[in-house]
């Protein structure tokens, strides 16, 4: 048995709308086996611990997987002025592709680098992608021998129903 996680980051506004504006859309997922889940959830946790402490409490330890930590966060310590937060992104995102490899995952996904001054339409993006790696997960588990659930992140129930009945609204 194996999962995919899916999410996406960036954003379908033009690349040159402003600072936080975000020069690629992508929309990405994780294949792990289904056993791998608990202690690759431990290490993921370890490391939003370790680079940004001051947002746990002492509660239950898997009340952290509450707490995110957005990828336009790590873009702007990214791009920041002070060594200290480019230093602390370039750890995470090390960390973050550190799991990866030690879990054995695959990385599947679609990114859309955007020109300047045009934006993407959000919905045949998002329907476009998310049933391109539906397809390429179930060649996976075909070449696996194996059964997989595919769990995408949190968006509006309107939004799901169009990605799973391929209206793109374009």
């Amino acid at each position: 048995m194996h999962f995919l996680y899916l999410d996406e980051a960036g954003g379908t506004e033009r690349p040159d709308l402003g600072r936080a504006a975000t020069p690629v859309m992508a929309i990405v997922g994780v294949i792990v086996h289904a056993r791998l889940v608990p202690p690759l959830t431990r290490d993921f946790l370890a490391i939003k611990r370790r680079f940004f402490p001051s947002r746990f409490d002492r509660g239950p330890a898997l009340d952290h997987v509450l707490t995110e930590v957005k990828g336009g966060e790590l873009l702007r310590l990214t791009r920041s002025s002070s060594r200290n937060q480019r230093r602390q992104a370039a750890l995470v995102r090390a960390g973050l592709l550190n799991l990866v490899r030690r879990y054995g995952c695959r990385v599947i996904g679609r990114v859309w680098v955007k020109r300047p001054g045009q934006r993407l339409k959000p919905a045949a993006t998002y329907c476009y992608a998310v049933q391109d790696i539906a397809v390429h997960f179930d060649h996976f588990l075909a070449a696996e021998t194996s059964h997989g659930v595919m769990i995408a992140d949190s968006r509006s129930q309107n939004l799901n129903i169009a990605a799973a009945s391929g209206r793109s609204g374009a």
